[in-house]
C-alpha cells in the first residue's frame, strides 16, 4: 500500500514537473516569435549638439537583437551662444569657431530585459555596439584648414521600447559614445559625448 502512495506521489511530482516545464517552453517560445526584425529613424541631442540617422536590426534567439545603424551629428562649441530674436526674426550667433560634423557607422547588439515578467508592449533593453567614425571642421577663419579624421569608436546604453499596434514602436535610449581621434578636430581630439536617443520604428 505504502509503495502504491509513493508511486503515486512519484508520477504526481513527474507530471507537474513536465506541465511546467511545456509551459516554460511555450513561453519562451511565444517571446521567440513576438522578436522581430525591427528598423526605423532616430532624432538624438548630444551635450554639444544633435544628430539624425537610421537603424536596422535582425532578431536572434529570444532576447538579442543585432543590428547597424547610420548616425550623422552637428556638435557646437562649448562657448557658442545661439539666440533668435522673437521680435524682429533675426538669428544670431556668437564664439562661433568650428563646424564639426561626425558621422558614424556602428555595429550593435541589443538586449531585452524583464521579457517574462513585462507585458511585451514594454521592452526595457541595454545594448552596446562599435564601428567606424568619420569627423569633419570648417572652422570660420579662412585661414585655417578644414579637418577630416577617421577614427573607431563605440557605445554603451539603456533604454526601453514602447509598442503601437504590435508593429510600430518608439524608443528611448540614454547612452555614452566613446569617439577618440588621434589628432585634434574642432577643439578636442576627444569628441566622446553623452546622447539621449528617440527611435520610431517598426517591426516586420
Amino acid at each position: 500500500m505504502s509503495d502504491n502512495i509513493l508511486k503515486y506521489l512519484f508520477l504526481s511530482c513527474l507530471l507537474v514537473s513536465m506541465v511546467h516545464a511545456q509551459h516554460e517552453n511555450d513561453y519562451e517560445d511565444e517571446i521567440f516569435e513576438q522578436n522581430k526584425t525591427e528598423g526605423g529613424f532616430v532624432f538624438a541631442m548630444t551635450e554639444s549638439g544633435s544628430g539624425v540617422g537610421l537603424f536596422f536590426s535582425l532578431p536572434f534567439g529570444s532576447k538579442f537583437h543585432a543590428g547597424l545603424s547610420l548616425d550623422a551629428f552637428f556638435l557646437r562649441d562649448s562657448k557658442q551662444i545661439e539666440y533668435a530674436d522673437p521680435y524682429y526674426g533675426g538669428y544670431y550667433q556668437m564664439n562661433k569657431i568650428n563646424n564639426v560634423y561626425i558621422f558614424d557607422m556602428q555595429i550593435s547588439v541589443k538586449r531585452r530585459l524583464f521579457a517574462e515578467d513585462l507585458d511585451d508592449s514594454f521592452r526595457p533593453f541595454v545594448a552596446g555596439g562599435f564601428g567606424p567614425v568619420f569627423g569633419m571642421n570648417f572652422p570660420e577663419d579662412e585661414n585655417l584648414k578644414d579637418q577630416y579624421e577617421w577614427s573607431f569608436g563605440g557605445f554603451v546604453g539603456g533604454g526601453a521600447d514602447v509598442t503601437f499596434d504590435k508593429r510600430y514602436f518608439v524608443g528611448i535610449r540614454g547612452q555614452y559614445r566613446i569617439i577618440p581621434f588621434t589628432r585634434r578636430l574642432g577643439e578636442s581630439s576627444n569628441q566622446s559625448m553623452f546622447e539621449l536617443r528617440l527611435e520610431i520604428g517598426r517591426r516586420f
